[in-house]
C-alpha cells in the first residue's frame, strides 16, 4: 500500500466498486473491438495506416478494394468523434486508476496523463500524414500503440485492485 489518503477503491461503497469493475470490463471489450477493426482495415502497419487515410496507389491495388483519400469533411468527422469518444474512455479509466492504491502515485499520474498526450499526438500525426507526408504514419502508429498499452495497463491495475477487495456478505 502506498499510503493514499484520499478516496480509494478500498473505502468506496460496494456499489461504486461494482460500477468501476463493470465499466472497466466493458471498456476493455470495446477498446479491443476497436483495435480489431483497425487491424482489419490497416493491418496495424504504417503503410496500411497511410493507405487508409491517403488512399491506395491504383497501380498497387490487386485483390483488395481500392481505398480513396479521406476528404477534409471526413477527416474532421473522424477527428471530432474519435477525440471526444476516446476522451471519455480515458477520463473514466484515469479516474478509476486514480482510486487505486497501486502503482505508486508517480506511476499513476504518468499512466493517467499519457493517453491524453498520445491522443493529441495521434490525431496531429493523422492530419500530418494525410496532408503533409505519409511518413507521419509511423508517429501515428507508435503513439496509438503506446496509448493502447497504457489503456490495458490502467485496466489491469483497476481490475486487479477491485478483484482483491472482498465484498461484505
Amino acid at each position: 500500500m502506498t499510503g493514499a489518503t484520499g478516496p480509494t477503491w478500498r473505502n468506496a461503497p460496494p456499489t461504486l466498486r461494482a460500477l468501476g469493475r463493470w465499466v472497466t470490463l466493458v471498456q476493455v471489450v470495446g477498446y479491443t473491438t476497436g483495435l480489431l477493426y483497425v487491424h482489419h482495415t490497416t493491418g496495424i502497419t504504417p503503410p496500411g495506416v497511410s493507405e487508409q487515410y491517403r488512399g491506395s496507389d491504383s497501380t498497387a491495388v490487386t485483390e483488395a478494394a481500392m481505398k480513396f483519400p479521406k476528404s477534409y469533411p471526413e477527416m474532421l468527422n473522424i477527428t471530432h468523434t474519435h477525440l471526444l469518444g476516446m476522451l471519455v474512455i480515458f477520463v473514466l479509466s484515469g479516474a478509476a486508476l486514480a482510486l487505486c492504491e497501486r502503482p505508486s502515485e508517480r506511476w499513476r499520474r504518468l499512466l493517467i496523463v499519457e493517453p491524453f498526450v498520445a491522443l493529441l499526438t495521434s490525431f496531429s500525426a493523422m492530419w500530418l500524414m494525410r496532408y503533409v507526408d505519409p511518413a507521419f504514419s509511423w508517429l501515428l502508429t507508435l503513439s496509438s500503440a503506446l496509448m493502447a498499452v497504457t489503456f490495458y495497463v490502467q485496466s489491469f491495475f483497476v481490475l486487479r485492485e477491485l478483484a482483491g477487495l472482498r465484498e461484505p456478505a
